[in-house]
């Protein structure tokens, strides 16, 4: 949902100055427009790729080719009505803004994805903020003087940005809560893992949770959700793709439900189950640890083309 709000707000916040330049592109000098073109591709790029590259996670290819086409555009237009230096300048910037949003997209752990979300946004923000001065002091667009007045007042400009970044959050809140939407916060996942994994008792008489995956060439529906440690799940795997897929659990400690030779639960095993297409397969488990883990197809190809999922065990 944090991806959702971010990406409508970095879309928001560019089509503003995209209009600006576009409307007193006689008044802005090529070397002001070169400097905005290449500023906003690469604020674009970075922050779009790595968005890209958290929903995508296990798919660099695409998630690059996307961060790179959302900071090309973004310079692109912002150069247009200037001259074509400019648009050099904000294409290249904005490609390779788009590869290293999408690669630290991808490297960042799920633990502190929304963390590196909101400080990439208080950069892009303060960023454009800046930008939009400097075009307000080169084009003389005394109508909008509040700005002057923003940026050479600290306290107002930190209020207006501690508002800004409040109704942000309160925003996120409110839709993480009507979507039931996972928050993965590194803190809460931390001490969900020191406090409770011990505390959870393995019980298989407590009623058990039942989920559903589905699987699809090449995607997991759902590709999130909530698990609840020392509750039994029963998990179902629907294969509606063409060709085999399977699910491990990466790091998730588990208690198989399954009996083993010896009569005995399969405890701190890793959770694996495989289907064939067109075919469903069940397992039966109960988390032992708390955390947020992922969740992937082990099928050589099927990771790196965007089979990856992540499960909260509160």
């Amino acid at each position: 949902m944090s991806i959702l709000l971010t990406g409508i707000i970095v879309t928001i916040l560019s089509l503003i100055v995209i209009v600006f330049v576009f409307i007193k592109r006689k008044k802005i000098t090529c070397m002001v427009g070169m400097m905005v073109a290449m500023a906003l591709g690469m604020l674009v790029g970075l922050t779009d790729g790595l968005l890209a590259g958290i929903l995508y996670s296990g798919n660099l290819f695409f998630s690059t080719v996307l961060g790179m086409g959302f900071g090309f555009l973004a310079g692109f237009l912002t150069g247009l009505p200037i001259s074509v230096m400019a648009i050099i300048d904000g294409v290249l910037s904005g490609i390779m803004g788009g590869m290293m949003g999408a690669m630290l997209g991808e490297m960042i752990s799920p633990q502190h994805q929304n963390s590196m979300i909101r400080v990439m946004l208080v950069i892009f923000v303060g960023m454009i903020g800046i930008v939009l001065y400097m075009l307000q002091q080169e084009t003389g667009f005394n109508r909008f003087s509040f700005i002057n007045k923003i940026f050479h007042n600290p306290l107002l400009l930190s209020i207006v940005f501690l508002l800004f970044f409040y109704t942000y959050n309160h925003l996120y809140n409110e839709l993480a809560q009507d979507h039931n939407v996972p928050i993965k916060n590194s803190h809460m996942s931390q001490s969900m893992t020191h406090n409770k994994s011990s505390g959870s008792p393995l019980n298989s008489s407590t009623k058990a949770k039942k989920v559903v995956i589905e699987a699809t060439e090449f995607a997991y529906f759902p590709k999130d959700f909530k698990l609840s440690a020392g509750q039994p799940v029963t998990l179902i795997f629907k294969n509606s793709g063409e060709v085999e897929h399977d699910i491990e659990f990466e790091n998730m400690k588990a208690s198989l439900l399954q009996q083993s030779h010896h009569g005995h639960h399969s405890k701190n095993q890793t959770v694996h189950i495989h289907s064939l297409p067109g075919k469903t397969a069940e397992v039966k488990f109960i988390p032992i640890e708390s955390g947020v883990f992922r969740f992937y197809c082990t099928v050589p190809g099927h990771k790196e083309s965007g089979m990856v999922g992540f499960v909260e065990v509160s």
